[in-house]
């Protein structure tokens, strides 16, 4: 049957190959059996036709060999002989569906690893590309050596589509064995498309938000920029889903303080009016005992790290509040209140005045009162 097979394929490749002077490789593909095919590709420095005829000759030889391993080695040395950059996207396109047809045709595994890592290194991807890994993964639930390439050539080709296969799968640990190729494959995808990031932010449960907004802030694979912008959604989805003081407060108000903190750690401006509304549902929790102390200091402390009126405005308004409660006897938390006073000094904003100097009037205790002098002498005029 090889040598039928052989004998019916050679007039087919002659055609192509002798469109050009015939090398040595060439004659010894043409005039070999499958393992001096293989041998005369691996010989030849990568010529592409020579690599394209054995592919062609590979696929379609394999419905009458089946899984043959000398076939599978052709197979093998000529995609990995194919060069990586393709003359235009139709050329890729032509190339990808050969590709795509053996990754279909070979259940050897060497077979399809060398497939997708010829895709992923192709210059121009191919649509066929895209749609062949997200097709794989996501109907397999196999953990073995073509599923781990798979989730790395998503992360590397991959379109929205691919994201949500991803994340699916992330979420529901499908392949635990590749743990972190499955989160790398994440968080190249998220990168890529911050919309996409949002999208599952606002569709997820609260934990799952969670454990998504430390995935791709934890990184340092990711942008500032990206990691505020994922903060800012998550810290709104977390004020949405809590400003009635109710769920699963604990990590709720661990989502919240971690998102503010990368916020205010980008000095990220934009969010400034979301971070105000939140300082109010901070000081409710505060005060209602769901927010401990020293992470509602953190919630100020991080706020100073904004500089815009309406936080210095916010902070100012919130002294004034301990000042009036201070006249009556009322005094706050010594770490409250300096860490207030410290970020209006920060923040520097003239609009504080007032409240700060009427802290040095107050029968506050003498560390908080120097706070204040100290504050306003850092007021821009």
């Amino acid at each position: 049957m090889k040598k039928f097979v052989t004998r019916c394929c050679i007039g087919v490749m002659m055609t192509s190959l002798f469109a050009q002077v015939v090398t040595e490789a060439q004659r010894k593909f043409i005039k070999g059996n499958i393992a001096d095919k293989t041998a005369a590709i691996r010989e030849s420095s990568g010529e592409e036709a020579l690599a394209q005829a054995g592919l062609d000759f590979a696929i379609s030889n394999r419905q009458f060999l089946g899984a043959d391993r000398d076939l599978s080695a052709l197979a093998v040395a000529s995609i990995l002989s194919l060069p990586p950059n393709e003359s235009s996207q139709k050329a890729s396109d032509a190339l990808s569906e050969k590709l795509v047809k053996a990754f279909n045709q070979f259940e050897d595994e060497t077979v399809k690893i060398a497939v997708l890592d010829r895709l992923v290194a192709a210059k121009y991807i191919s649509p066929k590309a895209v749609e062949l890994v997200n097709g794989y993964l996501f109907t397999t639930r196999e953990e073995n050596d073509t599923t781990k390439a798979a989730i790395n050539a998503a992360g590397k080709i991959g379109d929205s589509k691919t994201f949500e296969i991803v994340y699916e799968a992330w979420k529901n640990k499908r392949w635990p064995s590749f743990k972190t190729e499955t989160e790398n494959a994440l968080i190249a995808l998220s990168s890529a498309s911050l919309a996409d990031s949002v999208k599952a932010i606002s569709m997820a449960s609260l934990s799952e938000t969670y454990a998504f907004f430390t995935l791709l802030t934890k990184t340092e694979k990711n942008s500032q920029n990206f990691k505020a912008e994922i903060a800012e959604n998550a810290l709104s989805k977390a004020i949405y889903n809590t400003e009635d003081l109710s769920g699963h407060m604990e990590e709720t108000v661990s989502l919240q303080i971690d998102a503010m903190k990368v916020i205010s750690d980008n000095h990220w401006v934009r969010a400034s009016p979301l971070v105000i509304r939140y300082f109010a549902l901070a000081r409710q929790e505060y005060e209602a005992n769901v927010l401990a102390q020293d992470k509602f200091v953190s919630v100020i402390q991080s706020m100073a790290q904004l500089t815009s009126t309406g936080t210095a405005q916010t902070l100012s308004n919130y002294l004034a509040d301990l000042n009036r409660n201070a006249e009556q006897s009322m005094y706050p938390a010594k770490p409250v209140v300096l860490a207030v006073i410290k970020g209006l000094g920060v923040l520097g904003d003239k609009a504080a005045f007032d409240n700060l100097l009427y802290v040095t009037y107050l029968t506050y205790p003498q560390d908080v009162i120097a706070a204040a002098r100290e504050a306003l002498a850092k007021l821009k005029w």
